[in-house]
């Protein structure tokens, strides 16, 4: 059975949602089409190039997630250098091994840029800081100048991801102004965004919820202690309120943790994997063919 799948953001979380994602693949389903917010995106990527459960538990689950983190150069001085990285590079990482990292996975299913997909099949969400606006690629992608058809995947899917402060915004030229626009993690426009996915065929919403001891305490000093901490609560504390269930056929509670440990150990990330693989696949009956 073919579903359409909109994949919530949440930082390293989205270990989680390739567990669910590996999930509804065992059951039967197979994604038609699907639309990612930051490490959402990271996953409906994987998962529309054809990636199957045990290649994503493999690559997802088996990755090193602490060397996804590239410093950026301010950020390796001792003391002060994440306050210093933050005002003169505007983030503590760079993107680029993330990049690296996604370009080859999606190069191992034959993609490397749009025009390499269906038409259609992926949508990721960013966050035009340059213009204060949401966007979705690859659509919007044409009002930059930009053919959506050569531009890298893994670079679309990196502009959703980088979390601001802990990633420096991810630069794009207007090839019709010339002007240099800065693109964060799009989570910042729809952490869920439902409202981006076609509905051709049934929607199946994959959402994070907490599971486990939830409490946080933060120190919070100097100017990276703060950005983390605006980061942090940006992410938990929207799990402290009841969120609207809408426009969803199908609503699937992915559990998780963690939230931008990137220090996660392949351990950690095996059991955030296998926690989230079992949660679904108990909610999901099997797929009846069409």
């Amino acid at each position: 059975m073919e579903i359409n799948g909109v994949f919530e953001g949440g930082g390293v979380r989205g270990i989680a949602l390739a567990g669910a994602a590996a999930a509804t693949l065992d059951r039967g389903y197979s994604f038609h089409r699907a639309v990612g917010t930051s490490a959402g995106a990271l996953v409906a990527a994987l998962v529309v190039s054809g990636y199957g459960p045990n290649e994503l538990e493999e690559e997802v689950a088996g990755l090193n997630w602490r060397r996804l983190l590239h410093p950026t150069p301010m950020a390796s001085l001792p003391l002060l250098g994440k306050h210093l990285a933050l005002m003169v590079n505007k983030g503590v990482n760079s993107t680029k091994r993330i990049e690296t990292v996604w370009s080859r996975l999606l190069l191992r299913k034959g993609i490397r840029t749009f025009g390499d997909l269906r038409e259609g099949v992926l949508q990721v969400v960013a966050t035009d800081l340059t213009h204060g606006a949401g966007v979705a690629f690859p659509h919007c992608l044409s009002g930059y100048g930009i053919d959506p058809a050569t531009f890298p995947v893994a670079r679309a899917v990196v502009m959703s991801a980088a979390v601001p402060f802990l990633f420096a915004p991810v630069p794009l030229r207007d090839t019709l102004t010339g002007e240099h626009v800065l693109f964060s993690d799009g989570a910042m426009a729809a952490n869920y965004p439902i409202g981006v996915i076609q509905k051709d065929r049934p929607v199946f919403g994959f959402r994070l919820s907490p599971d486990g001891d939830q409490h946080l305490h933060q120190s919070i000093r100097g100017p990276y202690g703060l950005a983390r901490a605006v980061i942090a609560s940006g992410i938990r504390a929207r799990y402290s309120l009841p969120r609207t269930i809408e426009g969803a056929d199908r609503e699937i509670t992915v559990p998780v943790r963690n939230d931008l440990d990137f220090g996660v150990t392949r351990r950690e990330a095996s059991a955030a994997f296998t926690r989230a693989y079992e949660a679904v696949y108990n909610q999901l009956a099997p797929a009846v063919a069409a």
